[in-house]
């Protein structure tokens, strides 16, 4: 039994059983079996990897009836999956195929059915087919040939093995109607090679249809169960829909099969960090680096991809500099200078490094490569903005200000920007605080970057109001903040110099409350890592960030802020 049975054998006997079962390809058996375990009382399937398997052995089931040329005994099984997921167009599909090439509905109920799989996937080739040949039985030639025509066009854009048959006749007109649509959705349904079916999936991601391309997976994983590299490619597709437990499992299963696979290891690492189990990734980093340094021949350095090398080299220094060894993450990237060109997110990494290791000279020079190098890239020209106040800076500030992307018109970096800076200048913001929460847009500013939120603003506008010598008003927003759960220096030091300014009143008998300095937030962050808190590392980096989102090291230490941008590059 695999690692992944024995991680599951805790689920309970049925589960258990099931899963042998499952693995054996012994698929009905193992349907039978989950169905006890995976459906909620009220018949309904949870997110428990109970459910998971329990679709894995209906579908499974399901494709090897039809491989074996029995479509109408395929009805059942794969009815029940599309029944219990009606959101999964893969499912949907192969009901409906399965109802067609076993006369076992009339056409229309096939046709429905691939609508049904295309409204989920608009560009899901092989429903295209199923809706051709529907179209064709029910004697409307026109329409079965629009449905060709836009398979061709979907075919193109996701860029399908199935489209190289069908393309040169395209535009297709009633006449000229393949009479053999039939045999082609037989010999779809009934598997392609193992390469082709790899290639379509991929395809699918790469498009941005990652459940169906999961399920894809998921089936090649099924079907051929030693093969490591799609176990690995599921756990990556699972990773990028946010199931990391479900992606640890399937790249520990990945690596029980081969242990030495490089690009497995490096994802087991990643998932690690994605659920925030930081020290468990740098020691599992560690290990694997003995190893192969061990087993290492000559020229094997250069046998690896270059995208993989420089996979494996983002994650670990990132996982070295959270856990307090900037200098070690500095050593472990790549320091070419066509480095910020080619993956600037670890030229950014190195900024970040750089600054926490004690050379914020470096830390500024590069990242003014970084805004110049990508001047359409927001971040970037924060990030420069943000350096810049902080180094006193303040002309070239106003300079690197005057060089935002004006594309991005709804984001109020700009502005919150635009206001420390005045602010800094001992001149009054452009925008009170009511105005400025009127044009927060977090959502033109992709997951996971600096944004400003309603916190911040507010903390803007009691620093304002202290300024106007509105000290009532800038102690109750500091109170309100407080009162909200947010306890930074930043807050705390002005908060004590609105009580100095109240002189009493609503401030007397206050004491500023114990903070601890962002002088020391790194080291903070490293050692709760280090306990294996890494919840509260990123609650206490985000915290930073999200109140002061001018403050570079809240998000040079939140595993969010790294993790991402780089989902679909992992693809």
């Amino acid at each position: 039994m695999s690692l992944l049975s024995r991680i599951l054998g805790g689920d309970g006997k049925a589960s258990a059983r099931g899963l042998a079962l499952l693995e054996e390809g012994r698929f009905g058996e193992a349907a039978d079996q989950l169905r006890l375990v995976a459906l909620s009382p009220s018949g309904t399937p949870d997110d428990s990897l109970a459910s998971y398997h329990f679709r894995q052995a209906l579908v499974g089931e399901g494709r090897r009836l039809l491989r074996g040329g029995e479509p109408a005994r395929a009805v059942s099984w794969l009815a029940e999956a599309a029944g219990l997921w009606p959101r999964y167009a893969d499912l949907q599909f192969l009901h409906g195929a399965s109802m067609l090439l076993g006369d076992a509905a009339p056409a229309d109920e096939s046709l429905a059915a691939a609508r049904r799989s295309l409204r989920l996937n608009p560009d899901y080739v092989e429903a295209r087919l199923l809706e051709a040949e529907s179209l064709r039985r029910l004697e409307r030639p026109r329409e079965a040939a629009a449905a060709l025509d836009a398979l061709v066009e979907s075919g193109r854009r996701v860029d399908h093995w199935l489209v190289a048959e069908l393309t040169p006749a395209a535009p297709y007109t009633p006449e000229t109607l393949p009479a053999d649509l039939g045999q082609r959705l037989a010999r779809v349904t009934g598997g392609s090679s193992p390469k082709e079916e790899v290639a379509a999936a991929v395809a699918l991601c790469r498009a941005g249809h990652w459940v169906d391309g999961l399920e894809r997976f998921e089936d090649l994983v099924v079907r051929f169960p030693r093969y490591p590299d799609y176990r690995t490619r599921q756990a990556a597709a699972l990773f990028q829909l946010g199931r990391g437990d479900e992606a640890l499992l399937a790249v520990d299963a990945a690596l029980a099969l081969n242990e030495n696979y490089r690009l497995a290891q490096d994802l087991r690492g990643l998932v690690l960090v994605d659920l925030l189990r930081v020290r468990e990734a740098r020691e599992h980093f560690e290990a694997v680096d003995r190893s192969r340094a061990a087993q290492a021949a000559p020229g094997d350095a250069a046998a690896v991809p270059l995208h993989e090398q420089l996979f494996g080299a983002y994650v670990r220094a990132l996982v070295t500099m959270l856990t307090g060894d900037p200098q070690r993450a500095l050593a472990l990237l790549p320091a070419s200078p066509e480095l910020g060109r080619e993956f600037a997110r670890a030229d950014l990494l190195r900024a970040a490094a750089e600054d926490l290791g004690g050379q914020p000279e470096a830390c500024t020079r590069r990242l003014g490569h970084l805004a110049e190098a990508w001047p359409a890239e927001p971040l970037f020209q924060h990030l420069m903005v943000c350096r810049l106040l902080h180094d006193g800076r303040l002309k070239e500030m106003a300079q690197q200000l005057g060089r935002w992307p004006a594309a991005v018109a709804a984001d109020a970096r700009p502005l919150y920007l635009e206001n420390l800076l005045r602010l800094a200048q001992g001149r009054d913001p452009v925008a009170p605080a009511g105005s400025a929460l009127e044009v927060v847009a977090p959502s033109v500013v992709p997951q996971g970057e600096p944004a400003v939120g309603s916190a911040a603003w507010k903390l803007l506008d009691a620093r304002a109001a202290l300024r106007r010598g509105d000290a009532t008003s800038a102690w109750e927003t500091c109170q309100a903040l407080q009162a909200a759960g947010w306890l930074t220096e930043p807050l705390v030091a002005l908060q004590t110099e609105t009580a100095l300014a109240l002189g009493g009143g609503p401030a007397s008998g206050w004491t500023p409350p114990a903070v601890a300095p962002l002088a020391g937030l790194a080291s903070r962050v490293a050692w709760l890592h280090a306990e294996g808190r890494g919840q509260d590392a990123e609650e206490l980096a985000h915290s930073v960030a999200t109140l002061h989102p001018e403050i570079e090291a809240g998000w040079w230490l939140s595993v969010r802020f790294w993790l991402a941008p780089i989902r679909a590059w992992v693809s």
